[in-house]
């Protein structure tokens, strides 16, 4: 028996090194991070003048393509929505999902939200309310101003950012469950582009995925560990210095790793349905115990005006007036969604096998975008009414930090106190959720053949330390403004990516709904003889 166990010891251990890794997507996409962060150690400031030469020359000559493109991606849902092609399932009339509805929704929600909204939902309303674009001539903190708070909030983080993720994702898994093909982004985009299919081309667009959602990612993860810092910060009262944001990160590397080496399901459903409470209780708190009456009403009216403006919104750029306001704030918000988008949407994917396209569209882009937008309302709604009426969290983000606001808001309220250490446990789960998924299909990218957990731990283990190194690097030595400088660069690749699955997306709406109704796997089969 011990012989046996040795054995069966030894050839698991085979397993873990004796991997099939893409060396044309893995280690081109290393070295590259590897080669940034180099450079980043030894010459920051040499590093950040280049990146902000490249965003500000990319930006002034194709910012406005980032807005065309997400307005184009909600279009594209509401095709997919309200066309023949919503009736169709994913993986086939008899596919079986994989996951029940809550664990699915649960599992979507916390891997999109990430840290991301945790920590711009109460700090972001208020810059927009005490620092609204000059162009528009708005009062600072005016209603007006806090009217176009919770527009902005709307635009950035409800229908447009899941259309830009849900889009991907669906294009992603009608390609891999329904048209059979390869476990890669190139799969979702053959309809635009014929020769995407073929070995070469398809190794160029996986390592531009796999950069792309790394540059997101690190990012995401340094709005986790300054979140996290401020609440610790809110707790013991002392300043987080450079050393808890390095232990903070580290923390979160190791247990994202080892929930992602955990197997592709086990830890994130796990994770997910926990989070998922804990989201929903601190919502119900917050609504409960501040000013539920000024909320409901400048929710309704802000997103009458969202929907009554959403097209202008979505594409206002402040043409004319020299103001940056739209490239720091909206270009760079979608940004960072498109840079996660590719790798995420194929997670998304993945997981969506069995549902019919409408459910897909109601769970991915409708009830996240909702959850999202009640978030908004309840912790935005909040901070705005408590900054008109003495509080000052605007001040406190400039003496401590953009993550102290959310921390301050949640003190001012009976039994704060108590808040401050759940929206830290919310925040770190949150994070390892995100990572753990993104980790998982990195594993994928950049490994042949089937799905072998125990052959991707290398390959996670080596992603798992870079993304934590990374961001680690980029909070220490540039804060804020660093997050947000490397979120622009992975999304100058995903926008073009994105695009293409949008566009491979529509054609097959274009080619269900021309079949009568028929059911896709049926097409597929004609396809193939």
């Amino acid at each position: 028996m011990a012989r046996r166990r040795q054995y069966h010891g030894e050839l698991k251990c085979q397993e873990v090194f004796d991997i099939k890794i893409r060396k044309n997507v893995f280690y081109p996409t290393v070295l590259m991070i590897l080669a940034f962060s180099g450079c980043y150690f030894f010459n920051d400031e040499l590093v950040s003048k280049a990146s902000d030469w490249m965003n500000q020359a990319f930006n002034q000559t194709l910012g406005w393509f980032y807005l065309v493109v997400a307005l184009f991606l909600v279009i594209v849902t509401a095709l997919a929505l309200f066309s023949k092609f919503g009736k169709s399932r994913i993986g086939g009339s008899e596919a079986k999902p994989m996951l029940s509805t809550w664990n699915w929704f649960a599992v979507v929600l916390c891997t999109t939200i990430a840290a991301g909204l945790i920590f711009w939902g109460a700090c972001e309303p208020i810059y927009h309310l005490m620092e609204p674009p000059e162009f528009l001539g708005l009062k600072p903190g005016s209603h007006e101003s806090a009217v176009f708070s919770m527009t902005t909030m709307f635009l950035h983080w409800t229908i447009t950012p899941y259309a830009i993720y849900g889009i991907p994702a669906l294009a992603f898994a009608f390609a891999v469950y329904n048209r059979r093909r390869a476990f890669s982004f190139s799969s979702c985009i053959v309809e635009a582009v014929p020769k995407a299919g073929g070995e070469r081309p398809a190794s160029i667009i996986d390592s531009l995925c796999v950069f792309s959602t790394v540059m997101g990612m690190i990012a995401s993860l340094g709005q986790g560990i300054l979140s996290i810092a401020g609440g610790i910060t809110e707790i013991t009262e002392r300043q987080a210095s450079k050393t808890t944001w390095i232990l903070i990160g580290i923390t979160i590397a190791v247990v994202f790793t080892v929930s992602a080496c955990s197997g592709v399901l086990k830890g994130i459903k796990w994770i997910s349905n926990i989070n998922t409470v804990f989201l929903l209780g601190l919502l119900l708190f917050v609504f409960i115990a501040g000013p539920a009456a000024y909320i409901i009403q400048l929710s309704l009216e802000s997103f009458g005006v969202y929907i009554d403006n959403f097209f202008t919104r979505s594409l206002m750029m402040g043409a004319g007036s020299g103001s940056d306001w739209s490239y720091f704030w909206t270009i760079s918000t979608f940004a960072n969604w498109m840079a996660w988008a590719p790798v995420t949407g194929m997670f998304l994917g993945k997981i969506s096998y069995g549902h019919s396209v409408r459910s897909f569209i109601g769970i991915n882009i409708l009830a996240s975008a909702a959850a999202s937008g009640l978030w908004i309302n309840i912790f935005g709604g909040t901070a705005i009414s408590q900054q008109l009426h003495g509080v000052d969290l605007y001040g406190k983000m400039e003496s401590a930090g953009m993550e102290s606001a959310v921390y301050t808001m949640l003190e001012n309220l009976p039994a704060g106190m108590v808040l401050v250490p759940v929206l830290v446990i919310v925040v770190l789960l949150s994070v390892v959720t995100a990572a753990d998924s993104t980790t998982n299909v990195l594993g994928n990218l950049c490994c042949q053949g089937e799905e072998q957990e125990a052959g991707m731990i290398f390959v996670k283990v080596v992603w798992g330390v870079l993304l934590g190194a990374m961001s680690i690097l980029m909070v220490c030595s540039k804060g804020i403004a660093g997050i947000k400088m490397i979120s622009v660069i992975g999304g100058i690749p995903a926008v073009f990516l994105l695009l293409l699955s949008g566009i491979s997306l529509l054609k097959n709406i274009m080619l269900v709904s021309a079949g009568n109704g028929q059911p896709v796997d049926a097409i597929d089969k004609k396809q193939d003889k």
